[in-house]
């Protein structure tokens, strides 16, 4: 058990306010992917230190995609949200209203609409004019979902006709 301790204490950064960031970004060095997790879920000051995080890797670093255990129908609302896709969505929290199963608390909240603004105003001051090029907003892959989930992204019922809704691959 010592051991564990003295790892845990040399490998460590002492964090106490979003100004105690820089050791962390310097630790990331010329990594492409970084792992953010936290201690609990639901914990508004978790949610702000890492969407603060999360801003300086997009900033300083280069990242371009925030990948976060969501359901892929809900993520990819947001996605086409912050990259100006999709203009049924006037703010954020509209977006956030797809997630629909759990963790619905975990990702409609006031500090994800924040950040996920944060990322569409990023978008918008963007060079590139190929919006794929932008951060993007998608599920890492182990979060399941139903197949009338899956479904229902594409599907849609319109005027009492069955239609299919199907985005090329350059607008994910």
């Amino acid at each position: 058990m010592n051991k564990i301790l003295e790892g845990i204490k040399k490998h460590s950064k002492s964090f106490k306010a979003v100004e105690d960031l820089e050791p962390i970004i310097d630790e990331v060095g010329d990594a492409r992917v970084v792992l953010l997790g936290e201690s609990s879920h639901g914990t508004s000051e978790f949610y702000e230190i890492r969407a603060e995080l999360s801003k300086r890797l997009i900033e300083e670093k280069g990242f371009k995609a925030i990948c976060v255990e969501v359901d892929w129908p809900a993520s990819y609302q947001v996605n086409r949200y912050i990259k100006g896709y999709d203009k049924t969505f006037s703010a954020p929290n509209q977006a956030l209203q797809s997630f629909q199963r759990w963790p619905t608390w975990m990702w409609a909240n006031e500090e994800i609409s924040e950040f996920i603004e944060w990322i569409k105003d990023y978008n918008g001051k963007s060079q590139d004019s190929y919006p794929k090029n932008n951060v993007g907003f998608y599920p890492s892959g182990a979060v399941k979902f139903t197949i009338s989930e899956m479904i229902g992204g594409f599907l849609q019922v319109q005027g009492g006709r069955l239609t299919i809704n199907v985005q090329p691959l350059t607008h994910v």
